[in-house]
C-alpha cells in the first residue's frame, strides 16, 4: 500500500511539473510575439481530444505577421510556426474562407476564437472568462 501510494504521489508531482514546464511555454511564447506588438490569441479547449492555441502577432494595419499553433493531448506539445493567414486582416477571416476549409476543425474553432477576441477588444470591450468544464458543472450544481 505504501509504494502504491508513492507511486501516486511521484505520478501527481511530474504531471504537476509538466504541467508547469507548457505554461511556461505558452507565457514565454505569448511574451516573445507581445514585445513585437500585438496579439491575438484563440483557443480551443480539449476536452477528451485535443486541444489548440493559436496565437497571431498582428501589424499596425490589423493583419497577421505571423502565427504560432500549439496542439495536442498531451503536456508534451510545443508551439510549431502557422503560416496559413499570413497577411489577412484578422477581423475578416470567416468560415467560409479557402483557407479555413483545409484546417481541422478544432483549428478552425481557435481561428475563430482569436478573430471574435479581437473583434471585441477592438470595439472596446472586454473578452468574457470561459469557464473551464469543472466550472461549469459546478454552475449547474449550484443553479
Amino acid at each position: 500500500m505504501l509504494i502504491l501510494g508513492v507511486v501516486v504521489m511521484l505520478s501527481f508531482a511530474l504531471q504537476y511539473f509538466l504541467g508547469f514546464k507548457q505554461i511556461k511555454h505558452f507565457n514565454d511564447e505569448y511574451i516573445r510575439l507581445r514585445k513585437e506588438g500585438r496579439v491575438s490569441i484563440g483557443r480551443r479547449a480539449g476536452k477528451i481530444q485535443s486541444g489548440t492555441i493559436i496565437l497571431f502577432a498582428l501589424d499596425k494595419n490589423d493583419r497577421i505577421r505571423y502565427g504560432r499553433k500549439i496542439q495536442g493531448t498531451t503536456i508534451l506539445a510545443k508551439f510549431k510556426d502557422f503560416n496559413t493567414f499570413n497577411g489577412r486582416e484578422i477581423g475578416k477571416i470567416t468560415l467560409k474562407d479557402e483557407e479555413m476549409k483545409k484546417e481541422i476543425k478544432i483549428t478552425r474553432k481557435a481561428v475563430l476564437d482569436a478573430v471574435n477576441s479581437y473583434n471585441i477588444v477592438k470595439n472596446g470591450e472586454i473578452v468574457p472568462e470561459k469557464k473551464s468544464p469543472f466550472g461549469k458543472v459546478y454552475e449547474k450544481l449550484v443553479h
